[in-house]
């Protein structure tokens, strides 16, 4: 929602709300949109000192407009903060509600070394108001038109903001040997892109964090570089339940001592060099990998998580169908999500799984899958088709893709392109069996909107599966 939207809502509907139900609306705008929205009515006119969070946003690059222009746009952007602060610091002394619990500075392209004082001041501001949550992206500074890549280093005031429950730190730079990294209160970490100021193994910033955050629940890393080798200290938490490293640099040996983790989220990490020996209640696991040992080192990764419930898995990796199968399998397993990103065949099998009650798979018809036989088992196939046509060999594969899933299926969503996909040719029907496939409970979803063929579609899925006993096309209850 932005200003243009409320105000089309007109007074005798959004005026008539309730102070707090509109400064909660507010709250979700970015704070230049909030001030130009409480200017359309006098009853609004001090409401924006009332919004608790602080959003301020100038991604700029010096690229796409001239350099005159960049710097102008810089300037009015420190010239507007300036001003909204020494404004909302003026009505604490006479607004009760006036109180702010998040401070959002999104800035790059727009950070000057030579304004590092007036970002401290920004900061030390919202420091001084208690915040609970600190969002801070800086970036790349621009020093008389030459692009120069700078980082912001946070001062020790940070060390105050012992009210902290969420800490996101992009683009900035970290002094680890002055600040002392201790927010007791801090709930939710986010390090992106953090430059460390100290190359020392003992001041690794986040092993730092973790002494001093007892209360730290998640833990982001996205393209972050850990500072030692392979004789890392390890990542020691007992109050962390949610672990992502996200193209995170130097894991080797990296080994995670945290007995409460439940969910642990890689994108573009090996998953075969982290120790997770000590964690033993992890239920959640979601693996994003391009790596050529990954379907070895996947298959140790998943046997040494025996309480796994929930797996999502995207993959890069092309593989051989000559190997040996991609294998998953658990005790505890509920659901497994797949989705094959490379449009090359994978071989798949599902064993040892008595629990699993949702399958997932998003991706091209060259799958073999195998899944052992399960209860009531519910699911979702997104087939992906990278050109336009339907020939024999389509309906064929397509025939040994749905064979291939042939279990007990309870319900099944299938998303496809259009009706085509799955209306199999009469002379393809008189030359070849029907699968009958053992499907009760089947939702069709298209981007189609041929009506004249819904029939076509019905009878079609009639033959592949004569059990059926519900059908929706497109949210169309057919019977």
């Amino acid at each position: 929602m932005d200003s243009i939207t409320i105000s089309s809502m007109g007074d005798d509907r959004f005026s008539k709300l309730p102070n707090s139900l509109i400064i909660h609306i507010l709250s979700f705008l970015p704070t230049k949109d909030v001030v130009t929205t409480c200017l359309l009515s006098k009853r609004w006119k001090l409401i924006w000192y009332s919004v608790p969070t602080i959003f301020f946003s100038n991604n700029i690059s010096h690229r796409l407009i001239s350099v005159v222009e960049w710097k102008h746009n810089r300037k009015k952007f420190y010239n507007y903060v300036e001003k909204y602060l020494e404004h909302r610091k003026k009505g604490m002394y006479f607004i009760v509600d006036s109180v702010i619990t998040s401070f959002n500075l999104n800035m790059k392209g727009t950070y000057q070394r030579s304004k590092t004082h007036i970002l401290d001041k920004w900061l030390a501001f919202a420091v001084e108001n208690k915040i609970k949550e600190l969002y801070l992206s800086i970036g790349r500074a621009y020093n008389n038109g030459d692009n120069i890549e700078s980082f912001y280093c946070l001062p020790k005031i940070i060390d105050n903001a012992r009210f902290l429950t969420i800490l996101e730190l992009n683009a900035v730079r970290l002094d680890t040997t002055s600040h002392l990294f201790s927010f007791p209160s801090l709930k939710t970490l986010s390090l992106e892109r953090i430059q460390q100021s100290n190359t020392s193994k003992d001041h690794d910033v986040v092993f730092k964090f973790l002494l001093g955050c007892p209360s730290l629940e998640k833990l982001r890393l996205h393209n972050y570089e850990f500072l030692c080798g392979d004789d890392k200290p390890p990542l020691q938490s007992l109050s962390l339940e949610v672990l992502e490293l996200i193209d995170t640099e130097n894991v080797n040996g990296l080994q995670v001592e945290a007995v409460n983790l439940e969910s642990l989220i890689l994108s573009g990490v090996s998953v075969c060099n982290i120790n997770l020996s000590s964690c033993e209640k992890i239920r959640n696991l979601s693996v994003n990998d391009t790596s050529d040992v990954f379907q070895l080192s996947l298959n140790a990764l998943i046997s040494k998580i025996p309480q796994l419930e929930n797996f999502t898995l995207n993959t890069w990796y092309a593989y051989d169908p000559y190997d040996d199968p991609l294998r998953i399998s658990g005790q505890w397993l509920k659901s497994f999500n797949f989705k094959n990103c490379h449009f090359e065949p994978c071989n798949i099998t599902i064993e040892s799984a008595p629990k699993l009650e949702y399958f997932c798979y998003e991706g091209c018809l060259d799958l073999s899958i195998s899944i052992e036989p399960s209860n009531s088992l519910s699911g979702k196939i997104v087939i992906s088709k990278e050109d336009d046509g339907y020939d024999t060999t389509w309906y064929i594969d397509m025939m040994n893709f749905l064979l291939n899933l042939n279990c007990s299926w309870n319900t099944l969503t299938l998303h496809i392109k259009e009706y085509e996909a799955l209306i199999w040719p009469k002379k393809l029907k008189r030359v070849c069996r029907s699968p009958l496939l053992n499907w009760k409970h089947l939702r069709v979803i298209t981007n189609d909107s041929n009506p004249e063929r819904i029939s076509d579609l019905k009878n079609s899925l009639m033959w592949i599966s004569p059990s059926l006993e519900t059908l929706f096309i497109d949210n169309k209850q057919i019977f």
